[in-house]
């Protein structure tokens, strides 16, 4: 699989928290990221990607009996999608010049050196339900959540179990969500969400449409249950919609240490910030906000 120019997985898998979430892997020595994967077609797969050379991506499918070429498409269109391949980052990278045309340029050497991309997972169901997993909690509760969802209802295949799937999680209750998952306020959004669209009521797929005005997504997001402004503005960033800055504490703590603000400014001032970006604000203040997760090697061309 070809990638585009100035991409680097290891960046992209570690550009935010996902890849520490189940049932994603990543092994930082051998540079392999894996999960078990569901296929349309009702099989488990498990899929392994990693670098083939400079420009390219290997993908390894293993399965219980034969991998047809039907399935193997699948994996390929999904391994595009988690990965960000296509989007296109060339007009953020000339808007970057523009706005860092004088003085430091932390944006255009972030983009030199790989970054840019964000995991994503397979489907918007995925990124949703995680994301009402991340709202209001620590890193560390959020991942017993969805270790809990993946232990508790994912489906066992090689490598592993899947992501549950939303019929899977629909035929679950209330009471499962809070005492078994121990998603607390969460438990009524996640059944209502899965039973939403498990029954066909909402089609998540179809958000990854660019042709949905920006206003028009935050809006579909922002009528689902349990999902506020930082929710909406998170899942926007997964469907490669960067104008709103998804700001919770960590990130309002960091740019403003950042930018020397003893105090935290009001989210106003975090706007005005960002305002010279446009639609790329949230992605420029995501890589302003991760500068320091990265060494400063390039990424090969």
């Amino acid at each position: 699989m070809r990638t585009p120019l100035h991409f680097d997985l290891d960046r992209v898998v570690r550009s935010h928290g996902w890849y520490d979430l189940p049932p994603w892997r990543w092994d930082p020595a051998r540079r392999v990221l894996d999960r078990p994967l569901g296929l349309s077609s009702g099989r488990v797969v498990h899929v392994e990607v990693t670098e083939a050379g400079a420009g390219s991506l290997a993908l390894r499918v293993t399965a219980r009996g034969r991998v047809g070429a039907g399935d193997a498409a699948e994996v390929r269109d999904a391994a595009r999608i988690f990965l960000a391949i296509d989007e296109d980052l060339e007009p953020f990278r000339a808007r970057a010049r523009v706005v860092e045309s004088e003085g430091p340029r932390p944006v255009q050497r972030a983009l030199d050196r790989g970054l840019g991309r964000l995991l994503r997972s397979p489907t918007v169901f995925e990124d949703a339900v995680k994301t009402l997993c991340t709202t209001n909690c620590s890193w560390a509760l959020t991942r017993a959540m969805v270790t809990h969802l993946v232990d508790g209802l994912g489906e066992e295949g090689p490598g592993g179990r899947t992501f549950p799937t939303p019929e899977a999680m629909a035929r679950r209750t209330e009471r499962f969500y809070r005492e078994r998952i121990r998603s607390g306020y969460r438990a009524p959004f996640l059944r209502t969400l899965a039973r939403d669209v498990a029954s066909g009521r909402l089609e998540l797929e179809g958000w990854r449409d660019p042709s949905i005005p920006p206003a028009e997504l935050r809006a579909r997001i922002l009528a689902l249950d349990g999902f506020g402004p930082y929710a909406a503005e998170h899942l926007m960033r997964l469907l490669g919609r960067h104008e709103g800055l998804a700001l919770d504490s960590w990130t309002r703590k960091k740019i403003a240490g950042l930018r020397g603000r003893r105090r935290i400014p009001s989210d106003r001032v975090f706007a005005r910030w960002f305002t010279p970006w446009g639609e790329w604000a949230g992605l420029a203040m995501w890589l302003e906000a991760t500068c320091d997760w990265h060494d400063d090697e390039p990424a090969g061309a």
